[in-house]
């Protein structure tokens, strides 16, 4: 049996991730791999935001709105995953979507909290975002 996606980036985290990201300050999220697209967004506990994308057929609109960013071609869920506070700190959260959340390339199990940190890179289907905090 191999080791549980989770468990590997745990194990990881210690070699190669910065600090874990507290629920104070601005988490700014960098939008594809060019950086000139940001989304900032003051913290506060209890953190809990959904990203995803809004469209026509839908009455749903997510806390992090992904549409404007070419999303649905990229494969994002209308309810894709979530920023949530998890023992403290900032974790990213897939919600069941069908392309699946990723982070730094390890896929993220469903409904399971997975700490983030600064510099991670979190992928939406094939839509990229770099986290931060200032």
């Amino acid at each position: 049996m191999g080791v549980e996606p989770t468990q590997e980036l745990q194990k990881n985290s210690t070699e190669t991730r910065g600090p874990s990201i507290a629920l104070r300050g601005t988490l700014v999220l960098q939008v594809n791999p060019d950086g000139r697209d940001n989304i900032q967004i003051e913290l506060a506990a209890p953190a809990g935001y959904v990203i995803g994308r809004s469209d026509a057929k839908s009455s749903f609109n997510p806390d992090i709105d992904m549409a404007t960013f070419n999303a649905l071609d990229k494969g994002v869920s209308r309810r894709h995953a979530a920023l949530v506070s998890h023992n403290n700190t900032l974790a990213a959260l897939d919600l069941s979507s069908v392309n699946g959340t990723f982070l730094n390339g390890t896929r993220l199990l469903p409904e399971t909290p997975t700490p983030v940190h600064q510099g991670d890179t979190l992928s939406l289907g094939d839509l990229l975002i770099q986290i931060s905090v200032l």
